[in-house]
């Protein structure tokens, strides 16, 4: 029963990354290839913080505040680059900000990571915690499908599918991009704190270019855009992850290949969906 409990964690931790993703890369159709940066930052501000100070409602501010500045300059980059430029840069902005963790040793440890993490007061037990994150995600998932159903969501799919006319109806793709950034970092803290909490241990190879593959898996293999799809990507694929470390094979064997079975599952899923991740702009 342990092994159940420890799977609904990790998925609740891979879910609100994954639907604040599907909207910003799947229904706004906005090229954003840094998730895994705002993150990585996120988790290393609070961790660290924690660490100095011994208080969580510190930590905690100080992670958001943090997932708030990256996800604004992102924001900003998205506004002042064209689509497959923002797409190079936010890969660039991730590996600048890995960059800085992995060789500022005096601080974060640089490769080794940050062990022994000091955990949250509550809930103590896997089942408490466990619970705690099924209830975060049910919450969260219908927060997303109500905000997916408002008139946020529309602009944001009219700047998808024509800007130069949602510009004509009035709506901001300024306002709206830096809110859908805003999500994403909500998404980022509320995802990858509790993972590190239960785990106990903070590693930038958890954010390296296999995770952000995963990330846009999740994304694409649940139909891009749709909040329950992409709910039961997250589901099946995370316990696909996990179960795969029951094949008799050796470690060093293991890991390559289950970045190749997931990157022939992104294949396929492309190929299936091109139409609805590179559609044709209408015309009149």
């Amino acid at each position: 029963m342990a092994f159940v409990w420890h799977l609904v964690i990790l998925i609740g931790t891979w879910l609100p990354g994954a639907l604040t993703y599907t909207m910003i890369f799947g229904k706004g159709k906005i090229l954003h290839f840094g998730p895994l940066g705002v993150s990585l930052m996120t988790s290393y501000a609070t961790f660290l913080t924690l660490g100095a100070t011994g208080s969580y409602p510190i930590a905690v501010l100080t992670g958001l505040g943090s997932a708030i500045a990256i996800s604004a300059v992102f924001a900003w980059l998205s506004l002042r680059l064209e689509p497959d430029g923002f797409g190079i840069m936010s890969i660039a902005v991730h590996l600048s900000v890995l960059s800085v963790v992995l060789n500022w040793s005096s601080l974060t440890r640089g490769a080794l990571g940050i062990p022994r993490l000091p955990r949250a007061p509550f809930p103590a037990s896997q089942e408490g915690f466990a619970l705690v994150m099924v209830v975060m995600c049910i919450v969260w998932v219908l927060g997303m499908w109500l905000l997916d159903r408002s008139s946020f969501g529309r602009k944001i799919a009219a700047l998808a599918e024509h800007e130069w006319h949602s510009a004509a109806l009035g709506v901001s793709r300024a306002r709206v991009h830096f809110l859908a950034f805003m999500v994403g970092a909500l998404g980022a803290l509320f995802g990858t704190l509790p993972y590190h909490h239960y785990i106990g241990l903070l590693h930038p190879n958890d954010y390296q270019f296999p995770g952000l593959i995963f990330f846009v898996m999740l994304v694409v293999a649940g139909k891009p855009g749709s909040v329950f799809g992409v709910t039961i990507s997250t589901i099946l694929l995370v316990l696909l992850k996990e179960l795969l470390r029951f094949v008799p094979l050796p470690p060093d064997i293991l890991g390559p290949v289950r970045l190749i079975l997931f990157g022939v599952i992104l294949f396929a899923a492309v190929w299936y969906r091109r139409d609805t991740l590179f559609p044709k702009q209408r015309t009149v």
